[in-house]
């Protein structure tokens, strides 16, 4: 039967494995590089050659090798990615924190062995000219697909490395991270074409590589000729710096309120009209307590100011909303907003009637998810909130912005992360939210990192980790980016064709034919 297939002309493709160690080898490279690309080191210009062993090697192995050697890769990425989260899991699981990362690094992992799977099966046994462009798209589809919905992780994307790349930050005003992740990831694969793909395979990738030069000096330069509204409200952010396992103590709960009393008082003194308390700064509710709510009050009115404070409300016995409260100048209640992105595990149980009955999960706590964006108005501008973990949510970022924001705030409390790259990780969000959206970003964090970023990605004032004060900058409303109106439907249109094209087997072949240039 073979040898009529053969007579035919018709080619059966058999896809040899590559050899383990070569395999380990990418799997272990390719973590640790972009593990140095990301805080702490911030090296970003390694995540440009960091897939490249793994495009290779999954690319000339059989779909069953790539999955093994694709998950393997992922698990590891994902523990050098997300190993700060062992600090926050260890509030809750104790010593298992380090097998949590685990489990949660493997089903992190599958989608990365689901993106090897199809470069297998796109490859068939060699770097082809359509796996310059069809394996960074695969890239892009499964990272898509593993940092959205509301079990989504949205950390640990490859995008967020243009944080520290000025000459690529400007990209995310056209496609937000997603696009920032498409282009490094297309600069790997050319790359990996280029090193070692097919002779059409390495033409592609250096032309490849050309274009991305062009379109990033093009949109650096168009960038730099957008006219943002002259900053002209001075807004403060007050840092308490009380750590997680202290404030929530009622023994301290008069300190913490006198610690950020002061801090607004000088915000205030300093010209802030606008002043920012992070993430349950205010660990009671306020709204349920005359008292509470009287005090705030009180000091927003002898300021002043505008109090934006987050705080918890509880307008039910069934459940909570972690809020940010907006108090005016004259002492009333201008607004509230209840966060809706909540974090699986830590302030909501998944599957709760199945898990809550087990002694580990039975004190998970039960704070109820809010309906989505929702502006307070203060200071004569539209505010949108994104409390600490959803603000990791790009698609949610730009909802907000559409819902009408001018600004927008970032409340947080990353003292659950201590001293590890976790802070820093997620203040690098903040800095590509601010380009995506063209928004300014007041980012309020407990114990640090507090910033006020401008719409291009720029930090105007900061106040880092483990620091007591205030950070004050003045601000202006934002612009409307590509990203606002088109969102990445095109984006993953484009990439989802790539991904069919690469995919796409011809069935027969001229007899005796055969390309100078290489296989497509």
């Amino acid at each position: 039967m073979t040898d009529a297939l053969a007579a035919r002309g018709i080619a059966e493709e058999k896809t040899p494995a590559v050899a383990w160690p070569l395999s380990l080898a990418a799997s272990v490279a390719a973590p640790l590089l972009l593990g140095l690309a990301f805080p702490l080191v911030n090296a970003g210009l390694l995540a440009f050659i960091a897939l490249v062993p793994l495009f290779l090697v999954w690319a000339k192995s059989s779909w069953k090798q790539a999955l093994w050697f694709g998950w393997l890769a992922g698990i590891l990425m994902f523990v050098v990615l997300f190993h700060w989260m062992i600090h926050s899991i260890g509030d809750f699981v104790g010593s298992w924190s380090w097998l949590a990362l685990v489990l949660l690094s493997m089903v992190e992992g599958a989608c990365i062995a689901l993106v090897a799977v199809v470069t297998a099966l796109i490859g068939r046994g060699q770097f082809r000219a359509i796996c310059v462009v069809a394996v960074p798209a695969a890239w892009l589809l499964g990272e898509t697909l593993r940092t959205r919905g509301s079990l989504g992780v949205p950390f640990g994307e490859l995008g967020l490395v243009a944080a520290h790349l000025p000459w690529l930050l400007p990209i995310a005003s056209y496609g937000g991270v997603y696009l920032l992740t498409g282009m490094i990831a297309l600069a790997n694969g050319a790359l990996a074409g280029i090193i070692g793909g097919t002779p059409l395979a390495r033409r592609i990738g250096a032309i490849v590589l050309v274009a991305l030069a062009i379109v990033i000096a093009a949109g650096a330069g168009a960038r730099h000729r957008i006219v943002f509204e002259r900053p002209t409200l001075r807004v403060a952010v007050a840092q308490g710096n009380i750590s997680q396992r202290e404030k929530w103590s009622p023994a301290i709960f008069e300190r913490t309120l006198a610690i950020y009393s002061g801090l607004t008082h000088e915000a205030a003194g300093r010209g802030a009209r606008v002043v920012v308390w992070p993430e349950t700064a205010v660990t009671s509710y306020p709204l349920q307590e005359p008292w509470l709510l009287a005090r705030l009050a009180s000091l927003a009115a002898r300021n002043k100011v505008w109090l934006m404070a987050g705080t918890i409300d509880r307008p039910s016995a069934e459940g909570y909303y972690n809020a940010m409260l907006e108090i005016t100048p004259s002492g009333s209640v201008g607004g509230v907003y209840h966060k809706k992105y909540l974090v699986p595990f830590a302030e909501y149980l998944p599957l709760n009637n199945l898990l809550r009955p087990l002694p580990l999960f039975d004190a998970a706590s039960r704070f109820v998810s809010g309906p989505g964006p929702h502006l307070l108005s203060a200071a004569g501008m539209a505010w949108g909130t994104l409390i600490c973990y959803e603000s990791a949510f790009a698609p949610y970022a730009r909802a907000t912005a559409n819902a009408g924001a001018d600004a927008i705030i970032v409340a947080t409390d990353d003292a659950w992360f201590g001293g590890t790259s976790g802070p820093y990780q997620h203040a690098d969000v903040a800095v590509i939210g601010a380009v995506s959206t063209g928004r300014w970003i007041v980012r309020g964090a407990d114990t640090g990192i507090s910033d006020i970023i401008a719409p291009d990605g720029s930090i105007v004032a900061s106040l880092g980790l483990d620091h007591q004060g205030v950070v004050v900058g003045d601000i202006g409303r934002g612009v409307v980016t590509p990203y606002d109106r088109f969102g990445i439907a095109w984006l993953l249109v484009l990439a989802l064709a790539a991904v069919v094209a690469g995919m796409w087997r011809r069935s027969q072949r001229a007899v005796g034919w055969r390309s100078r240039r290489g296989t497509w």
